[in-house]
């Protein structure tokens, strides 16, 4: 397999990662809580928000180290956009989630970044 179709292959796959993670994080997002406030309490929340967002950059920061700013911005203006239209769903924008988002979503770029060499030594050749 040549090295183009190798690289082809692996941003397909981390491109398909990504847009699973952006779907699950649309899904958790503008499913309305229960009166209860489940996961709301003490900050909790704010860790499943650097975790989502950390997933959803790590991917393609992976294979396209190169766009990491430009993916880091997309998907800090994604995660924008969803608390913005979160009072349509029976949510509320919350600036601090905006900001664990962007958090979570440096941490995930920098994670990929310092993995690059180690992980893209398992790739399927």
């Amino acid at each position: 397999m040549s090295e183009n179709h190798q690289k082809h292959r692996q941003l397909v796959i981390c491109s398909s990662l990504t847009f699973i993670f952006a779907i699950i994080i649309v899904m958790l997002s503008l499913i309305p809580l229960n009166q209860s406030g489940a996961f709301s309490g003490h900050g909790i929340d704010k860790i499943f928000h650097l975790i989502a967002f950390g997933c959803l950059v790590f991917p393609l920061s992976l294979t396209q180290p190169k766009w990491t700013i430009t993916i880091i911005f997309g998907v800090v203006v994604f995660g924008g956009s969803i608390e913005m239209i979160q009072n349509f769903f029976g949510r509320q924008a919350s600036w601090a989630d905006l900001l664990a988002n962007t958090i979570g979503s440096i941490i995930g770029a920098l994670a990929a970044l310092k993995l690059e060499n180690r992980v893209k030594k398992w790739w399927p050749k």
